[in-house]
């Protein structure tokens, strides 16, 4: 592999694009709230829309572009944690020395992590 022992090149790049996905899924967040209100906004809660496209873009391509960072910003995020997996393991074990209780939380990690991937398992159907 190309980095070998030496993983930091390849955590300062998925942290670099994890920054962006943030910072995509923010701006098109806004966006979407202020700038591009839905029509039910507009029409029922008398919100005033600042226009109807930005950057030649309407609220449905906002929409996309929240969405796909946002996965990516899933995808990088769960491959982040995987990387440092020893590090959070050890961490786990010193904050928590209970057996039982660190078994519980391994569970609600799990349940919270098939609660997020559900949706898309849905959509795949």
């Amino acid at each position: 592999m190309m980095f070998g022992k030496n993983k930091m090149p390849l955590n300062i790049i998925i942290d670099f694009v994890m920054l962006i996905a943030m910072a995509l899924v923010s701006i098109s967040g806004v966006i979407l709230e202020i700038v591009i209100p839905s029509r039910h906004a507009v029409r029922f809660q008398s919100v005033t829309p600042w226009g109807s496209h930005l950057f030649g873009l309407g609220g449905h391509d906002w929409g996309n572009i929240h969405l796909w960072a946002g996965v990516v910003l899933l995808a990088l995020l769960a491959i982040h944690i995987l990387s440092h997996i020893n590090m959070v393991s050890a961490f786990v074990k010193k904050k928590c020395p209970n057996h039982i209780l660190r078994v519980l939380l391994y569970i609600l990690f799990l349940m919270l992590l098939i609660i997020t991937i559900m949706p898309w398992l849905y959509l795949c159907y």
